[in-house]
């Protein structure tokens, strides 16, 4: 199952959409972003477009990062991942979205989704998020991880679950520290009881769980984000009436509602600035889009075929026999122009850019192969656990080898066509290879 149904089904039980609506987030959902003054008065000071789920977070320097899911129309490799925005005017102006870069994320692991940013104690900033591993939630129960960085932009994945729940999916969490605390909610899911998971970490890693927080008005869910000021712990959440409903965290742990905020939309992010205004930012779907959408959606009608599971695997062959074979020029030959490569090593991690530079980094191998050092590249040879994510134009393939020297690679090959008669072509390629005691090709999933 696609993670944009995943995400859509979902967000269904989550309440972020309408059962009768017939697409999932796309580009008819918006972020709002709100001012909110101590005086009450509310002002709507940007939108940002095909994008959902976000979270806002003050950066050391003061300024603002806006994080969320992304739909952009017109860049099908980066749909539903995750972008970022910068603000320094105070919420009310904000630069292009930029994707954030997550290396080093599990083998088959989907791209992380519902992004929540904290600042650390040092200056830094950990975003929890989503995560899981495989297609299936059947198999794959999403649960919650994390990623830390300075910018904002290049985060660095930390391995392990930062909260799960046996046999039940944990999503869309908030997190905020206090009292020296992280405390970390998350809604439970429609059939799994009412409420919130509620757990609690000293160091944001290892978060234990609590008791579950019970429901606060029938229209209310825990889905939103928690924020600390002056001591006083306050969760923003949705509701299905207008508006965000708030409660405060009482001296005896039990939560008390509050007012609410007169700002449309879902899933809310919050933080103060200095003089007390609160900066809101929250999912709205837009109406003014939703023909665009549509029109969008029944074109696709008259869009090339899909790609067969057979096209991508003889392009894929072609890139494993010629390094098999220690083909050069063939192998040269599956990478676009405009090829872009990220490949790490225990001895080096280089990033490439274009076709030319990324196949030129596997040239020695196709000549050392006796004499293979740490700071080679070793060639995708053989395979293991082949996965394949597939659209009409595009198809994401991610796959294990094993290599001397006990080293194990994990690689994610994007290859892309312009048209059913166009060869198809590596547009990106990211191989990490690593020590085999990090690893064991045997397992079907990875730490």
């Amino acid at each position: 199952m696609p993670l944009l149904t995943i995400t859509f089904n979902l967000a269904l039980w989550l309440g972020l959409l309408p059962s009768d609506t017939g697409q999932p987030l796309r580009s008819d959902h918006e972020i709002l972003v709100h001012r909110v003054a101590t005086t009450g008065d509310t002002t709507l000071v940007a939108r940002i477009p095909n994008a959902a789920v976000p979270t806002i977070c003050r950066m050391d320097d003061d300024s603002l990062i806006i994080a969320h899911q992304w739909f952009p129309p017109d860049i099908p490799d980066m749909f539903d991942h995750i972008a970022v925005h910068f603000s320094n005017d105070g919420g009310r102006t904000w630069t292009d979205a930029t994707p954030a870069e997550i290396p080093g994320l599990p083998a088959r692991t989907r791209f992380p989704f519902d992004p929540t940013i904290i600042r650390l104690p040092d200056g830094r900033m950990r975003m929890y998020f989503t995560f899981m591993q495989g297609n299936d939630p059947a198999t794959s129960i999403p649960s919650i991880g994390s990623a830390i960085s300075s910018n904002g932009i290049n985060w660095t994945y930390e391995r392990g679950d930062r909260f799960a729940v046996p046999d039940s999916p944990v999503m869309n969490c908030a997190v905020a520290q206090s009292s020296g605390m992280y405390e970390l909610i998350a809604p439970i899911p429609p059939g799994n009881g009412q409420g919130g998971y509620s757990a609690r970490s000293r160091d944001g890693l290892v978060f234990s769980r609590q008791d579950d927080l019970p429901t606060i008005g029938i229209n209310n869910q825990w889905l939103g984000c928690l924020l600390e000021t002056d001591g006083q712990l306050t969760f923003y959440g949705t509701s299905s009436n207008a508006g965000i409903w708030t409660a405060s965290r009482q001296s005896d742990g039990v939560w008390k509602a509050g007012p609410s905020l007169p700002i449309p939309g879902s899933d809310p992010g919050v933080i103060q600035l200095n003089d007390g205004t609160l900066v809101v930012v929250t999912t709205n779907h837009d109406p003014s889009r939703s023909t665009e959408t549509i029109a969008e959606n029944t074109s696709m009608r008259d869009n090339p075929r899909p790609a067969s599971r057979e096209e991508i695997d003889n392009h894929l062959d072609k890139l494993v026999e010629a390094s098999n074979n220690l083909d050069w020029d063939r192998f040269a030959n599956t990478f676009a122009p405009s090829a872009t490569g990220f490949l790490s090593t225990p001895a080096r991690v280089h990033r490439l850019e274009n076709g030319t530079e990324l196949a030129n980094a596997f040239k020695p191998s196709f000549h050392e192969t006796s004499k293979m050092s740490d700071a080679s590249y070793p060639l995708p040879k053989n395979p293991q656990n082949l996965t394949v994510q597939k659209n009409e134009k595009t198809a994401i393939a991610t796959f294990q080898t094993d290599h001397q020297y006990n080293k194990t690679g994990w690689w994610t090959v994007v290859m892309k066509r312009q048209d059913e008669q166009s060869d198809w072509k590596v547009h990106h390629l990211h191989a990490s290879i690593q020590d085999g005691t990090q690893s064991n090709s045997n397992k079907t999933s990875w730490p």
